[in-house]
């Protein structure tokens, strides 16, 4: 199997394993519809319920007290976290378990939710870094232009790659995350996501992974020249 179709395989993967936020049940009327079937009380479906409750909180505060109705105001954040509050103490009730239990596990448990989010789009990032690594090798051959243009070609590009990456990506989680809760209000919720968290250390592995791939294709231009002697 080629590159490609392995690469949308793999994305695909990851962008369904990361799971969605339950669809059934959603109202704006800040009700628990409570659950059809049995689950056990892990800590990841506490999180998955904290969450849905979370999105319906925010749901109606944007119907009953969002900027484009009546009782728009400074009552929106208070009315948002009084029903979230309401939400938790059902779902407490429900699995048998203290509200803070609830309410701690908001937000928690995400690393699968992180990695099948990031993961396709840092697949395109190697991608997209290997191809222009050797496009800059092969623009600047060292065989014929010595070896300065292409390292000075190769750290501006890494750097324009690794900002312009770090911007692109957090778009990313952006539009994949709103999908995945199936809100577009995503609210305060951006703050959890991996990009937002975690600018500076995916800027320098950005700018890393670049440079890996600079090297590597500096070499095989090297190898491909001797080669031709």
């Amino acid at each position: 199997m080629k590159t490609g179709p392995r690469l949308v395989i793999v994305m695909v993967f990851a962008l369904c394993a990361g799971g969605c936020v339950r669809r059934d049940g959603r109202n704006s009327d800040c009700r628990w519809p409570g659950e059809t079937s049995h689950h056990p009380v892990s800590a990841r479906h506490l999180s998955e319920d904290a969450e849905f409750a979370e999105d319906l909180a925010i749901r109606y505060a944007d119907v009953h007290f969002g900027r484009r109705t009546p009782n728009a105001g400074p009552n929106y954040g208070p009315e948002r976290d009084r029903c979230m509050e309401r939400l938790f103490e059902e779902i407490g009730k429900e699995h048998g378990v203290p509200v803070e239990q609830v309410s701690g596990s908001l937000g928690r448990n995400r690393a699968y939710i992180d990695m099948a989010e990031v993961l396709p789009f840092a697949l395109l990032y190697v991608l997209a870094a290997i191809v222009c690594a050797r496009m800059i090798w092969h623009r600047y051959a060292p065989a014929e232009d010595g070896w300065a243009p292409g390292i000075t070609m190769a750290l501006f590009v890494s750097l324009a790659f690794a900002a312009g990456s770090t911007l692109l990506g957090e778009m990313w989680n952006w539009i994949v995350e709103t999908h995945r809760i199936g809100n577009n209000h995503i609210s305060y919720r951006a703050g959890r996501l991996f990009f937002a968290k975690h600018r500076l250390e995916l800027f320098a592995a950005a700018l890393m992974i670049f440079w890996l791939a600079a090297i590597n294709a500096a070499r095989r231009v090297r190898l491909e020249h001797f080669d031709g002697r």
